[in-house]
């Protein structure tokens, strides 16, 4: 038997977020009694939503189950409608993601699946803005140096060799490093053989800095800080890999390149809670990091749709809030089929990705999202609920109901200390990070337990009432010498301190200067620019999600993080990318909408302002290894 979805949507009626026709045909001989039909999607619905067709049994996430109204005929089909969404569809990336019915002989039958239809007409779109580009100077040179001299070029580039034994380490590094990424490329890198690169320690260029100069007789590295070498021999191993692989390029053979970076914080983001990503893909990406000179890895361990982290205190994490699966307190969600998915890191396996980072000077934040985002939590240890909180009174936006901890039990502190105790004994950073993002704003108000505590405290609004229990989460941090990060709400409903804080500005490009303003540290991480999930062009064949809006890879290179920023009291530490994986379960999604706008924020993390050009970064981006 073999079942087939087709799927369309229209915006109408007006005033929702449209309908969803679902038809699913039955290819095969025999009839299909199902007594339920499952899928995935970003097209959400709720109990509001009128259903023709069938009965609405569950609707959590990302994840719907409903009974159809009746068997499917041989060689016929089934049309379920479902108007009025909650959340709409805006390309073809968008629609159901996953199907599958279950028969009353206790088969599950899976569903090939259509690209969704729009019935409105939509235009495919303009296609991903990434010209071919153009250079001025034959440099493979990315991100872009500070200072650039150059008087001479060979058109064959040298590979390159330490001049002191005393530099193997270094050399080693960075030329297993470029046959990871570049594993049938020539290698630019040689520890014995080759053109000879010197290297001096020089304290008057600033911190992790590094000055080539190019002559005749052999190339110089100077350097300062514990990175400023690794960084110079990336950049020379980058111009030999681009003058060695493509003809548009060539090798410095005198005058000098100065660099340095302009923020302390270069940083990628990963979310591997929405679908876990494996230690090879997460090694991979540290690598690229390194090779474009980022240096802050934000591990998103946590949320609702997945615990990734090991615990000890809580082995209920590792197996139920790590798994989803039919019939599972955690649903399929996403691109999971009717198998699920599970997984989670080891503590073996996050040591091996610690000494990975380590090695390429890259840090590494968990994030252990609290309070909200928390399904996955309160799946696996249900007395974080208010069992006098009626069920399904609030949903998030990711249509999650009930999930967030409820600052009125004692057992959420105790639980929140406790997890993030394990995260400071697995990670040695000096910040944890603890979310704080999207807590739905009716959250706790019909918690008799809640509004009982409210009241006791003097608190009013969700945001008061999580302002609270994130300075609870603060001060433990601080006692354990750790400073608190969290995302911008954290500075609503009064707020954590300043002191000791680091935000994340993501909603908007406007919030960078505002937590400024209040005197926060801020990295800026906005949406609208470093969100490299959202759709790359406006038109219905966009890959990625849209809540945001459209951010072109110009659009993201063309971000300027300074403008109309405030003199403080806070400070800009520096900028990060943000990979949601919502839809990227795979390298390969990744790679199809993250690059080259990594590049982008890369480029906007080292460079300044006033060095940047999209011409040539478009030219260079192309050079840049994926995943």
């Amino acid at each position: 038997m073999t079942l087939h979805l087709t799927q369309a949507w229209t915006a109408a009626p007006e005033g929702t977020f449209g309908t969803l026709i679902l038809t699913l045909h039955n290819l095969g001989d025999t009839p299909i009694e199902p007594i339920s039909f499952c899928y995935t999607s970003l097209a959400r619905i709720d109990h509001t939503t009128q259903l023709d067709g069938g009965t609405l049994i569950r609707s959590f996430g990302s994840f719907v189950e409903i009974i159809p109204d009746g068997p499917i005929p041989a060689q016929g089909c089934w049309v379920l409608r479902l108007t009025g969404l909650i959340y709409g569809v805006r390309t073809r990336a968008q629609g159901v993601l996953t199907a599958w019915a279950v028969t009353k002989q206790g088969q599950t039958l899976e569903a090939t699946i259509d690209d969704i239809q729009s019935l409105d007409g939509a235009a495919p779109g303009p296609g991903k803005d990434w010209p071919a580009g153009e250079i001025d100077l034959p440099l493979g040179l990315l991100p872009w140096p500070a200072d650039v001299s150059v008087s001479g070029w060979i058109a064959s580039a040298p590979t390159l060799c330490p001049a002191d034994d005393a530099d193997k380490a270094l050399f080693h590094k960075v030329a297993t490093l470029h046959r990871r990424l570049f594993p049938t490329d020539p290698a630019p890198v040689s520890l014995s053989y080759g053109h000879p690169v010197a290297t001096i320690e020089d304290a008057t260029l600033p911190s992790d800095g590094y000055r080539l100069s190019f002559e005749n007789d052999g190339i110089t590295l100077s350097f300062n800080g514990p990175h400023g070498a690794q960084h110079g021999l990336i950049a020379l191993a980058q111009m030999a890999h681009a003058a060695r692989t493509d003809s548009r390029f060539q090798f410095p053979s005198s005058g000098h390149i100065s660099d340095s970076p302009r923020f302390d914080w270069r940083g990628v983001m990963l979310d591997a809670a929405r679908n876990f990503h494996s230690c090879d893909t997460t090694i991979r990406l540290l690598d690229v990091m390194a090779w474009m000179r980022m240096n802050r890895f934000h591990w998103h361990l946590i949320d609702d749709e997945g615990w990734r982290m090991p615990s000890k205190a809580y082995p209920a994490l590792n197996d139920i809030g790590a798994t989803r699966k039919p019939g599972a307190p955690m649903p399929p969600q996403y691109r999971d089929g009717p198998e699920g998915q599970s997984g989670f890191y080891s503590e073996d396996d996050i040591a091996k990705i610690l000494a990975h980072a380590k090695s390429l000077g890259i840090a590494v934040m968990p994030e252990v999202e609290m309070p909200g985002h928390a399904a996955s939590l309160i799946a696996s240890i249900p007395q974080l609920r208010d069992p006098n909180e009626p069920n399904e009174i609030y949903r998030s936006v990711q249509g999650f109901t009930n999930n967030a901890l409820n600052p009125g039990l004692p057992l959420s502190y105790e639980v929140a200390e406790t997890l993030l105790d394990e995260a400071i004994d697995l990670f040695s950073f000096d910040t944890i990070h603890v979310g704080a993002d999207e807590v739905e704003t009716s959250a706790w108000q019909n918690s008799p337990i809640a509004q009982a505590f409210a009241k006791d405290k003097g608190l009013g609004s969700t945001h008061e009432m999580q302002a609270y229990f994130l300075r609870h989460v603060q001060a433990h941090l601080g006692k354990r010498g750790r400073r608190i990060a969290a995302w911008d709400e954290a500075a609503e409903g009064g707020g954590i301190a300043p002191d000791n804080a680091l935000l994340f500005a993501w909603r908007t490009k406007e919030k960078t200067a505002e937590l400024l303003s209040r005197g926060y540290d801020v990295v800026a991480t906005p949406g609208q620019a470093y969100y490299l999930d959202m759709i790359e062009f406006d038109g219905w064949d966009a890959n990625g999600i849209s809540w945001a809006g459209v951010a072109t890879p110009y659009d993201s290179y063309a971000y300027e993080v300074s403008d109309g920023l405030p003199d403080g009291p806070g400070q800009l530490l520096g900028v990060q990318a943000a990979i949601w994986c919502e839809y990227l379960d795979t390298a390969e999604r990744i790679n199809a909408v993250a690059f080259p706008r990594i590049a982008a924020v890369a480029e906007a993390a080292w460079t300044p302002a006033d060095a940047k050009s999209w011409p040539r970064f478009a030219a260079l981006s192309r050079l840049m290894p994926q995943l």
